[in-house]
């Protein structure tokens, strides 16, 4: 896979400045020194995505397949990574290879369809305790409302087909923006991966934002997958935590939601990151699910 780095500033969707060079529907992506540019005058640092909304420099990282310059009639999945300066293309040792090796690999063995990785990070120190815990209604909006469709304009993606995966933290924000937008008409992701979440963090609120899901009339009709991984020697937090919502899931038989616990049964927090993560991608990609 090609890696380029996205630069932009997005106060809103509609405010995604000019591309420099080349044009939108033609980024340079042949190999991983190619680099495209979205930024505003004054932001012309490598990576950089402001946002507004936050009010923070996100680090932004994109992965597009081997032959997305030759088949450009083709579309692709997309693939968001949280925490990508730590997961997306193995540069950080918490994951080598990252995400992007194991899609690799999953690709030629058939297992999952090319796709666009993305992976969000920071330019600056990591907000991720204020942006998965504190305030992730703000974070989602920066996702939902910058972020996507800037990649959405940029790539040749297939906005039906989004992904978002997350490790520890990570897994609660995926899981918080599972229950925020699974009724949603157009739910801006059709599949999560949440790896290792400890869902009492913070309190109750994933479990009243489940419980004010439960009692709407309209649950959604738009399928969704979970896929959701914890380590049998984790911390008790973490896994039984995650048994619950996973029990709470199946309680309520949501029609449109498919989900999937697996527990690795001799992994602790960080060493069930890679299995899960292949296991994951392989999972929510497969139809029908196993």
């Amino acid at each position: 896979m090609s890696v380029v780095v996205v630069v932009g500033c997005a106060p809103a969707p509609e405010a995604v400045p000019p591309v420099s060079s080349p044009p939108v529907s033609a980024p340079p992506v042949a190999s991983e020194t190619s680099t495209t540019t979205l930024a505003e005058p004054n932001r012309q640092t490598p990576g950089l995505f402001h946002s507004s909304r936050v009010g923070d420099d996100f680090q932004i990282y994109v992965s597009v397949p081997d032959d997305y310059d030759r088949d450009t009639d083709v579309s692709y999945p997309v693939v968001y990574v949280l925490d990508g300066d730590w997961y997306f293309n193995g540069t950080n040792a918490r994951l080598p290879g990252g995400v992007v090796g194991i899609v690799s690999s999953l690709v030629e063995t058939g297992d999952m369809p090319p796709a666009i990785l993305v992976g969000i990070g920071y330019a600056g120190a990591n907000g991720r305790s204020r942006d998965f815990g504190e305030t992730p209604r703000g974070f989602h909006a920066f996702l939902v409302g910058d972020l996507i469709p800037t990649i959405d304009e940029r790539f040749r993606t297939v906005p039906t087909d989004r992904t978002l995966i997350g490790h520890s933290a990570g897994a609660y924000s995926a899981v918080y923006a599972l229950l925020r937008f699974m009724d949603s008409d157009d739910p801006p992701f059709a599949k999560y991966i949440a790896i290792s979440g400890n869902y009492n963090w913070n309190g109750t609120r994933i479990w009243d934002t489940e419980e004010r899901l439960s009692r709407r009339a309209e649950k959604g009709d738009v399928p969704v997958a979970l896929y959701l991984a914890v380590g049998g020697m984790e911390e008790p937090g973490f896994l039984l935590t995650s048994r619950r919502l996973a029990d709470v899931l199946a309680e309520r038989e949501y029609e449109n939601l498919e989900s999937k616990l697996r527990i690795y049964s001799n992994a602790r927090h960080r060493d069930v990151v890679r299995r899960a993560y292949t296991d994951g991608l392989k999972w929510v990609f497969a139809s029908p699910h196993e």
